[in-house]
């Protein structure tokens, strides 16, 4: 769902940006908006970090460093209480190490530090929050409280929060297709790793699938809460998903910044269905396939959604082997085999419940016009969508 500039300058530097301008090649009338090409690249910036854009797939890689980019972006995250990136983990879990949990750590630390409400932290990261953290309403009182106790000593060293706080993730459910990635190690790190976790680091090195299941869980959540891996939940095009109930929706308040994720989550949520793919919702929701792909991950992750596994792999697996006819008894075959004519059809295949058999009698009924009533249970997602997406009609 892309929201669109509200006034004719914003759809004329949002084009800009878009086309990658550079100052030389602005229109006069946005080169009077910034007194200077530092200041153009500026608006660059600001402008990929809102959209939570990949460095090396935007505008911002040809005005800044990539390193600058993403400590710019994290700071604007944290200052907004945002959404942990997920799909920016390639760049802020392996090269930053910043890991999820370390992330909603400090904000939650810095809602404290400020004496601020809970309810201040918005809806989706509160929600992520006490997901890895444990960290809710009732705990995030319960640590105000103790920390207010200490009275003098809270007011002048505010660090008494930090030291409330969790020092390792706790238990969350990882689904078996998500795949296990690996950070940048230090060599001090890399010498701490036992025999089987050395092992492991290698099996996901060479192994060119990462999926959870092929690993030793134990294992991995080890190197999870050291935060030496972390979790990546693909999200692809062709796949479907069905959301199931929202456990863990923590009702805060919503966003007050802009996050194109957070955004297409709610639409997720109203308009999504389990027979249509990703792609083809992103065509529904007007939304940028990518985007939505964050945000379906996203929901996976919290388990608000469930990622619809294929089963043909199976069902092939299944009949190659043995096909129906091997499985059945002497006693079946020969009750089949007394199949008459009359339950054959005219190619000589037999009729499967259901089929209708037309005889000369009913040869008129062919020339008959007929009408068919089609129910579907997801039109009321469609009647919603005015408000969700622009531009559909019913």
């Amino acid at each position: 769902m892309q929201r669109a500039p509200a006034t004719i300058e914003e759809q004329l530097i949002v084009k800009a940006i878009a086309d990658e301008c550079q100052w030389d090649s602005l229109p006069k009338r946005l080169q009077s908006t910034w007194n200077s090409k530092e200041e153009w690249h500026r608006r660059v910036i600001e402008h990929c970090i809102k959209k939570r854009l990949l460095w090396n797939s935007c505008f911002a890689r040809k005005v800044c460093k990539e390193g600058e980019y993403y400590e710019e972006m994290m700071r604007y995250l944290r200052r907004n209480l945002a959404l942990f990136p997920y799909h920016l983990a390639e760049y802020v879990c392996r090269v930053m190490r910043v890991s999820p949990f370390k992330y909603y750590c400090d904000m939650i630390f810095e809602v404290m530090k400020n004496e601020q409400p809970y309810d201040s932290i918005p809806n989706f990261s509160a929600a992520d929050a006490l997901r890895l953290t444990g960290i809710g309403r009732n705990e995030f009182i319960d640590i105000m409280n103790k920390c207010r106790s200490k009275k003098i000593m809270w007011k002048l060293n505010k660090s008494i929060a930090k030291e409330l706080l969790p020092t390792e993730p706790v238990e969350f459910v990882i689904e078996p297709w998500w795949g296990v990635c690996l950070v940048n190690f230090t060599l001090e790190e890399f010498k701490k790793l036992s025999e089987e976790e050395t092992a492991t680091i290698d099996k996901i090195c060479k192994e060119e699938a990462n999926s959870f299941i092929l690993f030793d869980p134990e294992i991995i959540k080890g190197l999870y809460r050291r935060g030496l891996v972390y979790f990546d939940v693909p999200v692809y095009a062709d796949d479907r998903f069905k959301v199931s109930r929202l456990e863990g929706f923590v009702s805060n308040r919503e966003q007050l910044y802009e996050d194109p994720i957070e955004e297409l989550l709610y639409a997720v949520f109203v308009v999504s269905s389990e027979n249509s793919t990703v792609a083809e919702l992103a065509t529904t929701l007007q939304a940028d396939i990518s985007q939505l792909q964050a945000a379906a991950s996203f929901a996976c992750r919290l388990g608000w959604a469930v990622k619809l596994i294929d089963p043909a792999s199976i069902l092939q697996e299944s009949n190659a082997h043995g096909s129906p006819k091997s499985i059945l008894g002497d006693e079946e075959d020969g009750s089949h085999g007394n199949m008459g004519s009359s339950n054959l059809s005219s190619d000589g295949t037999a009729l499967q419940p259901g089929d209708i058999l037309w005889t000369d009698n009913s040869n008129h009924a062919a020339d008959c016009s007929r009408v068919a009533f089609v129910v579907d249970a997801n039109i009321t997602s469609y009647l919603m969508m005015g408000s969700v997406s622009p531009g559909v009609s019913i």
